[in-house]
Parts: structure tokens; sequence; C-alpha cells
């Protein structure tokens, strides 16, 4: 990913605290509210071999290559029920990761294009705390993601293709939390995704995120 894209994602967590933490307090001043936001880097596995089976359903012959990997920014508010239980809304992005496709048929030709995605979540979270700094968790939830196909020739032939698809996916994930302070946690996160996109249309694929990110707690 290109060093512009990487600035401009970690650019949106601070935004999106700013605009999360007002709500986050006024929601529920007393209680463990807290809001979140971080990296991740997600690996979409085998993701040209699935551009190129979408490609085919659609009579388009193709070899594809290009990215399956893209570092993005993720938010989150969430609401701790007690101390092992909590429930998270999510924010997801898989910014665009470019493929490069060889067309055999209907004619020879080459084309460029990018695959990308975002995804709104809501999360059940059980907490194993392990003493007063450090803590386990397990994650899992639904994701609605939006993902978007885009191809076009690079030599002005006749190859074009372009398809956007929603669609819901399983989350299942485990990570580690640290007390940096009473309000403030670090955390570390494997999170997988069972399928992101549609097989018809955009290519569908198994996603695969590790997170890093900081939460504020409203204690």
């Amino acid at each position: 990913m290109k060093l512009n894209a990487v600035i401009s994602s970690i650019a949106w967590v601070p935004l999106g605290l700013v605009l999360a933490a007002p709500l986050a307090h006024a929601a529920n001043p007393g209680g463990d509210v807290y809001v979140g936001g971080g990296l991740s880097l997600n690996r979409a596995a085998g993701l040209a071999g699935k551009v190129d089976s979408t490609l085919a359903s659609q009579g388009i012959a193709s070899s594809t290559s290009g990215d399956h990997t893209s570092t993005n920014p993720n938010l989150q508010l969430g609401y701790r029920i007690s101390p092992n239980l909590a429930v998270e809304a999510t924010y997801d992005r898989v910014g665009k990761m470019d493929l490069q496709s060889n067309i055999s048929a209907p004619t020879a030709d080459t084309a460029s294009g990018s695959w990308k995605g975002h995804g709104l979540g809501l999360h059940v979270l059980g907490i194993a705390p392990l003493d007063d700094k450090w803590s386990l968790y397990g994650r899992l939830g639904v994701e609605r993601w939006h993902t978007s196909l885009d191809l076009a020739s690079n030599a002005g032939g006749s190859t074009s293709y372009a398809a956007s698809d929603s669609h819901t996916s399983l989350a299942l994930g485990a990570g580690t939390a640290y007390a940096v302070t009473r309000n403030i946690d670090a955390t570390a996160e494997l999170v997988h995704y069972n399928h992101v996109g549609d097989a018809a249309a955009t290519g569908r694929t198994g996603l695969n995120e590790f997170n890093l990110g900081l939460r504020y707690h409203f204690m």
C-alpha cells in the first residue's frame, strides 16, 4: 500500500474518536462506555483467483494478479456490561487492492483496477481478566460488508467491468488488552470474516484482520 494511503488511513482514526466520544458519553455518562480506534492489516486470501472466477461467470477469461493485503483504520463504540461481557458496534475498512488482469477472451486485452470494501458490525465480546492490567477476550458477531470490483482496459480495448455488492459475514476473533491507565487500553487482536463480497459480482473471499488499537473508557 502506498505511503500516502497509509497516512490517510491513520488520519481517520482521531477524527472518528472525536466524533464518537460525545455520543458515547451522552449515552451513559456513568457506565463503562468506550470508544476505540486503530489500524488493521487486512489479508484477502486468494483474491486474484476469486476475481478470475467472477469474471469467468461474466464470460471474461482472465489471469489476474495483484494485491491481497492493505492497511486501514477501524473504529469501535462499545459498552462493557460486566467484567466478562461487552457489546461493540464497529466500522472496518478494506482499502483499495490493486489488480492486473491478462484477458484472453472474448478478445485479447490487459486490464487494471481494484477491489475494496467497508463494513459495519455488531459484536459480542467475552472477556477473561488475567490480573488488574491484562485480559484476554473472544469476539463473535456479524458484519455487513459493501464491496466493489472495477476493471478497465489498459489500452482502450473492450474490457470494462464494474460491480458492487452488500453481504453479511460472520466475524470470529480473539485478542488481548492491556490497561495503560484506568481509562485507556491498548489492544491486539486477530479477526476472521468467513466471506466478504459476492462470488458472482465482486469476488468472495475470506478476510483476516490483525488489529492494533487503543480504547478510551468513560468511567
